[in-house]
């Protein structure tokens, strides 16, 4: 299911730290060139690259991380003895890419898409509320170049398909890209609620017309990879949405499709958190929003601002009063509650965010991520120290996934005290 991609964004924030118990490491730092470091973090099942631009001038971050992950870049960037960065360019809104931003202060000069401002003013970023520093000084709507450490940096806006504001970073002396979320390591891409799988394909022929043919492509997740993967890529995006394409053409629906396991001959890019079904779930979802148009407004905004005034109750009751007179006007997804209560969690506002999970729960009990939301709430009443509504959540969360380890791994600490 598509909310797979959602939960797994949220799930950096603990299973990352299972992680870490395990000794892996905080962050990984790879030398590509005499000057360009990958710093990659694990993030439960895939990986999150930044890229560090270390020279005479100073350091360049393309991506940050996470806020939870910030710590452990400041000191690597620290290591570099450079100071402070003195350019931080953010490739999109996801948390993962601009969370360790704010981390530097003032100091340095953040560079991203026009849109991102409003973007990490909107929605479920609301929940965020990133400080000033988090937010770009220079916007790009089309493209610059910045000269930097002797280089020209090229910064290309590519958006549309993984979300509707990304842009790309090409180094181009050192022939290193930073291709943002058009690919993950050359598996099957994943789509935000802004994005459209069905424009991947434009999209990366961009890409491969802008990139010489001996760069070295760094991916916004997991692997590197060179032109000539990235040209296969293409070719698998072109010729899965055909495929699709032509199965809608034939009267089959989604659950058909899957069935028939319509691309199974390219299950070779079924990797990190997009397996073949979901990307196939993709394309059928891309197709369906041709022909139809949702003009309903986003639940988020009527919700924060309830929470701000009147507190988690009050936006709990607002909720249920929109859904029972308003559902035609407001979107209702069943990631919605779950993406408040993990924001609010991360800001250890515990007793705020079990009762946006308690509800999500409640509201969507077959959804696929109850035991994601179970888990979160146990570690909710954990910090509240109610031990044992603690363990009755992760006795939930492993009722409904008896493989999550995460809550395996609360559940015996529980036990333990």
């Amino acid at each position: 299911m598509l909310l797979r991609i959602a939960i797994t964004l949220l799930s950096t924030i603990f299973l990352s730290g299972t992680m870490q118990a395990q000794d892996t490491p905080k962050i990984t730092v790879t030398k590509l060139t005499d000057q360009i470091y990958r710093l990659n973090t694990q993030q439960s099942s895939y990986t999150t690259n930044t890229l560090a631009f270390v020279g005479n001038d100073g350091i360049l971050l393309v991506d940050t991380q996470s806020e939870e992950d910030a710590e452990a870049l400041k000191e690597v960037v620290d290591s570099f003895g450079k100071g402070a960065p003195k350019y931080i360019i953010n490739t999109h809104k996801h948390v993962e890419h601009i969370g360790g931003n704010a981390i530097f202060g003032d100091a340095p000069v953040i560079i991203g898409h026009e849109l991102l401002p409003t973007k990490l003013r909107s929605g479920g970023f609301l929940f965020s509320e990133y400080p000033p520093a988090t937010f770009p000084d220079i916007t790009v709507s089309d493209s610059l170049s910045l000269y930097f450490n002797g280089e020209r940096i090229r910064i290309v806006a590519i958006p549309g398909s993984h979300d509707d504001h990304e842009i790309i970073v090409h180094f181009t002396r050192s022939k290193v890209v930073h291709l943002s979320s058009l690919v993950n390591g050359f598996n099957f891409p994943s789509v935000d609620r802004d994005g459209d799988a069905l424009k991947f394909p434009d999209c990366v022929a961009r890409a491969l017309s802008l990139l010489p043919h001996d760069v070295t492509i760094v991916s916004g997740h997991n692997d590197n990879g060179t032109w000539d993967d990235l040209s296969k890529y293409h070719d698998m995006l072109i010729k899965t949405t055909a495929i699709v394409k032509s199965g809608l053409d034939a009267g089959k629906d989604l659950a058909t499709l899957q069935q028939e396991k319509v691309l199974d001959g390219w299950k070779a890019y079924a990797g990190s958190y997009v397996s073949v079904d979901e990307w196939i779930e993709y394309l059928v979802k891309g197709f369906q929003n041709q022909s139809s148009k949702d003009n309903k407004q986003s639940i988020y905004e009527p919700l924060y601002y309830a929470w701000k005034e009147k507190g988690a109750p009050a936006a709990v009751a607002l909720y249920h009063q929109l859904k029972r007179d308003q559902e035609d006007q407001y979107k209702f997804d069943e990631a919605d509650l779950l993406v408040i209560g993990d924001k609010l969690l991360t800001k250890a506002k515990y007793q705020d965010a079990a009762e946006f999970l308690k509800l999500s729960l409640e509201e969507y009990r077959e959804s696929a991520y109850g035991y994601y939301t179970a888990y979160e709430l146990a570690v909710c009443h954990k910090e509240l120290g109610d031990r044992e509504q603690a363990v009755l959540y992760c006795e939930k969360s492993l009722e409904l996934n008896s493989d999550f380890k995460a809550a395996a791994t609360l559940l015996e600490e529980l036990k333990k005290n």
